[in-house]
C-alpha cells in the first residue's frame, strides 16, 4: 500500500460536536522517543500526519461457525429389520450405562430361540443313543451338538440385540424413531451423547499451542477455560486463515462439565476467526486505548477515530493484520507531530499549487510540503 504525507491544521472538536478523549501514545516507537511525549494536538495548531489508504478485507472471508461439541457422540443402529416395539426416553433424559433406549419386536428371535434349542435336544439325544460303539460317528455326533449349541448361542444374542441400549452413561440427545415404526438393519434410532465434558475445535498459532495447556475460548458471552487435548494439522475449514497467519493448526480443547452449565451446540468465539473487517496496517500504527485494548487510529472523514483492533498475524516485522470496525474510505495513521484525540478534526493546510496530500515526486519520494495556515 502507498503511503502518503499529509499536512493538516487542526480544528476543535467542540465547534461542530465532538467532544474529545484522553490522548494516548499512537506506538511503541513514538513511547521510546527520548525527546518525550508528543504534544497534545489543540484548536488552530499545524500538525503533520502520515497516514496510508486501508484496504479491507471482507471477515466473511474468514468466518467459520464454531459450536461446542459432546465429548463422545454415539449413533445408534437398529441391529436387523424390524418393527419397533418401544421407544423410550425424551430428548435431553438422562441415561445410565446399557440403559433400554429402543426395542424391536421379539417374537421372531424367541421363536428362532425355542427352535436352536429344541435342534440342541434332538442333537444330544442322538449322540447318548449312539453311545461309544464307533469313534468316527461319536465325532460327527459330537459336532451336531457343537452346531446346535452355536445356534442357541447365536438365536439368543440376536433376542438380546432387540434392545437397543446406550453403551455409557450420558444424555438422550435424540430419538429418531416412534412405535410401531419399521426399520431396515443399520438405520438410525436414537442419538446418545456424553457432556460430562465438552469439546470444540479451534485455530491456533502454532508457536503458543501445547498439548495439555490451559486455553481460554468464548463460549457466547462467557469466557471458559479448558485444556489443549490435541494440536493438529489445520482443519480445511480454517484454510482462508493462513492468509492472516504465519503458522497455524487446529486445537481441540477440551472443558470439564460436570456441572451441566455448557449445551452442545453453544456458539464459540475465538479471536483468530474475525468478526469485523480485517486491514493490514504498519506495527508503528498501534496504540493503546485506556482500557489496555489496542487501538489503531484513523481519518475518517476529516476526523480522527479510535478504532478499537483485536491484533492478527505479522507481516514482516514491520506490517501486521488487525481486525476492527474500519470503514471503507478510512486512512490509517502511522506517524504524527501530535497526540490526536478521538474525534479531533482536521483540515488541509494550503496545498502547494500542483500538487496534493500524498503525491510524490517522479523518484518515488514523498513530496515536501509547504508551511501549513493556522486556523
Amino acid at each position: 500500500m502507498s503511503r502518503q504525507r499529509l499536512v493538516f491544521a487542526g480544528l476543535l472538536a467542540a465547534a461542530c460536536g465532538w467532544g474529545q478523549h484522553a490522548e494516548l501514545s499512537l506506538g511503541q516507537d513514538k513511547k521510546s522517543d527520548p525527546k518525550g511525549p508528543l504534544p497534545v494536538a489543540s484548536a488552530g495548531d499545524q500538525v503533520i500526519v502520515k497516514a496510508q489508504a486501508s484496504r479491507i478485507l471482507d471477515p466473511h472471508k474468514y468466518r467459520v461457525s464454531l459450536a461446542v461439541e459432546p465429548l463422545q457422540t454415539i449413533t445408534l443402529s437398529a441391529p436387523f429389520d424390524g418393527v419397533v416395539k418401544q421407544a423410550q426416553g425424551k430428548s435431553n433424559s438422562k441415561i445410565q450405562p446399557q440403559g433400554e433406549i429402543v426395542r424391536l419386536d421379539t417374537t421372531v428371535p424367541k421363536l428362532n430361540v425355542a427352535r436352536a434349542e429344541g435342534a440342541l435336544k434332538v442333537a444330544t439325544f442322538d449322540q447318548k443313543q449312539a453311545g461309544d460303539k464307533d469313534e468316527n460317528l461319536k465325532a460327527v455326533l459330537q459336532a451336531k451338538v457343537d452346531i446346535a449349541k452355536a445356534e442357541v448361542d447365536l438365536a439368543k444374542h440376536y433376542l438380546d440385540s432387540c434392545s437397543v441400549r446406550s453403551p455409557f452413561a450420558g444424555e438422550l440427545q435424540r430419538l429418531l424413531v416412534g412405535e410401531g415404526q419399521f426399520v431396515r438393519a443399520g438405520d438410525p434410532v436414537a442419538i446418545v451423547v456424553d457432556v460430562s465434558k465438552v469439546k470444540v475445535e479451534v485455530p491456533v498459532e502454532r508457536s503458543v499451542a501445547e498439548q495439555g495447556k490451559s486455553f481460554s475460548v468464548k463460549i457466547e458471552a462467557n469466557e471458559v477455560e479448558g485444556k489443549i487435548d490435541a494440536v493438529l494439522p489445520l482443519h480445511t475449514r480454517f484454510d482462508a486463515l493462513r492468509e492472516l497467519f504465519e503458522s497455524v493448526a487446529s486445537a481441540v480443547i477440551v472443558i470439564d462439565n460436570g456441572d451441566g452449565r455448557l449445551r452442545p451446540g453453544q456458539t464459540v468465539y475465538v479471536p483468530l476467526v474475525p468478526r469485523q473487517p480485517v486491514t493490514e496496517v504498519p506495527t508503528s500504527a498501534i496504540g493503546n486505548l485506556s482500557d489496555g485494548q489496542r487501538k489503531v487510529q484513523v481519518i475518517r472523514q476529516s476526523i480522527v477515530r479510535d478504532v478499537p483492533v483485536t491484533l492478527m498475524g505479522s507481516v514482516g516485522s514491520t506490517r501486521l493484520f488487525v481486525s476492527g470496525p474500519f470503514a471503507e474510505g478510512d486512512e490509517v495513521i502511522y506517524e504524527a507531530s501530535h497526540q490526536l484525540g478521538d474525534a479531533f478534526q482536521l483540515k488541509h493546510a494550503a496545498a502547494a499549487a500542483g500538487t496534493t496530500a500524498g503525491a510524490t515526486t517522479p523518484g518515488g519520494e514523498p513530496a515536501k510540503p509547504k508551511p501549513a495556515v493556522g486556523f
